[in-house]
């Protein structure tokens, strides 16, 4: 098919046109079908990132760990009780548990490689291969999911967005805990009990609101059909974290039904 494109291509593309180098850490947030054909599927797009970058990392979600009690804290955006059929399907969480269907394919593909690791949180986990691989998911915790975007800004790291748009940039919720917007307590099974987890970020379905405003710091072309963008974080969470303290209720969706939004609102 003369539109479809191969690894080589779209690693051309991010060093050439994104300026992706060896020495370059990223976080990854990818849409295939938005890419249009690729040849080789989710595989080739793995192995142009890991030939592109020096260290790569992805979510690798696991929200169907999740269970809900019958009670706990206030204000916590949950309805307690409700959960009898989550509860039910919930799976335990273990490292070679699959990702969550909404962090992609691709994700899942570069999880199962046999060098990659992963890190051990029961919801927010994180991928990650390359030369810093093991120090970017070293630095998560239970109380902080989100140390490894943090590790990556302060190591010069990037934003990769191909195909997706900033509802899927995940790095945005960091700017949002250190504005101050509530965070919220879940619960999750793993082999020794149900975990409790704070500081879970809460909905990203208001993002697409500060696309314009990143213009003049993204590097914007286009792989395939698709949108592809890199965006450098020390200044993408230093200016979000900016507007949110001037505006408290910025990037917060209009769905009146989201509790997670409703619950933040100032």
């Amino acid at each position: 098919m003369a539109n479809t494109i191969t690894a080589q291509d779209i690693e051309t593309q991010l060093r050439d046109e994104l300026g992706l180098t060896e020495n370059t850490s990223l976080i990854a947030h990818i849409s295939l079908p938005a890419l249009g054909a690729v040849e080789g599927g989710e595989r080739a797009i793995v192995t142009a990132l890991l030939a592109a970058a020096g260290t790569v990392v992805m979510p690798a979600f696991t929200y169907q760990t999740q269970v809900i009690p019958q009670v706990g804290p206030p204000d916590n955006a949950i309805r307690y009780g409700t959960g009898d059929q989550i509860n039910r399907k919930a799976e335990i969480f273990r490292p070679d548990l699959p990702v969550h269907p909404d962090c992609g394919l691709v994700a899942e593909v570069l999880r199962r490689d046999a060098e990659t690791l992963r890190s051990t949180h029961p919801i927010f986990s994180f991928i990650a291969q390359g030369a810093h691989a093991r120090h970017v998911l070293a630095s998560q915790t239970r109380q902080n999911p989100l140390a490894p975007i943090a590790w990556l800004e302060a190591h010069d790291g990037v934003v990769l967005l191909m195909g997706a748009d900033q509802r899927e940039n995940f790095s945005l919720h960091l700017a949002e805990q250190r504005a101050g917007r509530k965070t919220f307590t879940r619960w999750a099974l793993t082999l020794d009990d149900i975990e409790e987890l704070p500081n879970i970020p809460g909905c990203r379905e208001g993002f697409n609101a500060i696309w314009i405003e990143l213009v003049e710091m993204t590097t914007v072309t286009h792989i395939g059909m698709g949108r592809c963008e890199v965006i450098p974080l020390e200044p993408l969470l230093r200016y979000t974290e900016k507007r949110l303290r001037d505006n408290p209720n910025f990037l917060l969706c209009d769905k009146p039904s989201c509790l997670s939004c409703r619950t933040r609102e100032k």
